[in-house]
């Protein structure tokens, strides 16, 4: 059996791909087919021939065309197998754009790849991410950030022939807020951590309908969906959260994919930038102690929407029919939907 934990993607510093992997039988002879469409393996079709057989843990993999997204297909000699892909899309313009499939939910199935994203603002695609993206065959854009944010930087992802925009602006306290607060005197600076926490939890208090229309839009049809907001850290953290949680996959998980943008956002370079622009009540810079918080994720972050469900609803499937309008019925159409 796979490892799940031990299976990755990465991309090497020629955009080629290194596939690693972990057997329970060290020693087995593993066959890697790889396509370009991930349906080829959730339909059951013929696999081909493999690409590379590896009695190792990991291999290089030339990448055909760097304009494509590719997955892979790992089948042991015991027959077992596992589907694979990159977790963060190669893009320029959005670093913080990643695929939620692999997570295994409850009932041992598994998310599909290439089918659900999360990422930050899409104003600053270049040509080559613009083009890498449409042909990840999306079909619905949820943007939660606010009306005045799309207009500044509205989506370079629009027009006729691409996927649905959907405007679902979310509106907690935000980093302006704080410093501007900060800077007035009415919060501390050891505040920022538990600010952050108070945000999570007024998305499960007051922005819910927006989170239930995603899923709405979700069950219009086999849509393949990306969220973002700006930073796509906490507004989509929660939104991913979300469908993670629906589709059965453990809070251990979900916290665990949520920290994962600390890897792919410039932390420092925003504290850097935002501490030269900001002071607080006495004149004086703001210091990277305070931004730091409001800048990254924590795990008590997340944490805290999880602890708002559970203070508020008797259980989670009184959250999901009452929150986000998602009765038992509905719920399985997207498990069958999105896992295999």
């Amino acid at each position: 059996m796979f490892d799940l934990s031990a299976c990755h993607v990465h991309r090497t510093g020629d955009q080629d791909y290194l596939v690693k992997w972990h057997t329970s039988s060290p020693g087995q002879t593993v066959a890697i087919y790889m396509s370009d469409n991930p349906d080829h393996y959730y339909a059951g079709t013929e696999l081909g021939t493999p690409v590379l057989r590896s009695a190792g843990h990991e291999a290089l993999i030339p990448n055909p065309d760097k304009q494509v997204r590719h997955y892979f297909y790992l089948e042991s000699e015991k027959g077992e197998a596992v589907i694979l892909a990159e977790r963060q899309l190669n893009l320029q313009g959005t670093p913080n754009f990643r695929d939620l499939g692999g997570y295994q939910a409850e009932d041992g199935r598994r998310l599909k790849w290439g089918k659900l994203y999360r990422s930050s603002k899409l104003s600053a695609l270049t040509d080559v991410d613009i083009s890498y993206v449409k042909r990840l065959g999306l079909t619905l854009i949820c943007d939660f950030r606010q009306v005045i944010e799309q207009q500044l930087e509205p989506s370079l992802m629009h027009g006729d022939a691409l996927p649905l925009l959907a405007s679902l602006p979310v509106n907690p306290g935000s980093r302006g807020n704080f410093l501007e607060n900060l800077h007035k005197g009415i919060i501390a600076v050891d505040d920022a951590a538990g600010f952050m926490q108070e945000i999570n939890r007024d998305f499960i208090a007051n922005q819910m309908p927006q989170y239930a229309e995603m899923f709405q839009l979700l069950l219009a049809g086999d849509q393949q969906l990306l969220i973002h907001c700006a930073s796509g850290k906490d507004r989509t953290g929660v939104g991913a959260a979300l469908i993670l949680d629906v589709l059965g996959v453990d809070e251990d998980a979900i916290v665990a994919d949520y920290l994962l943008t600390n890897n792919y956002l410039p932390v420092e370079k925003e504290i850097e930038r935002l501490s030269q622009e900001f002071t607080d009540h006495t004149g004086a810079a703001v210091s990277a102690e305070v931004l730091r918080p409001m800048l990254e994720v924590r795990p008590e972050y997340i944490r805290a929407c999880f602890e708002e469900i559970r203070r508020r609803y008797e259980s989670k499937q009184h959250f999901y029919e009452s929150a986000l309008q998602l009765d038992t019925a509905t719920i399985a159409k997207l498990k069958d939907r999105y896992l295999h």
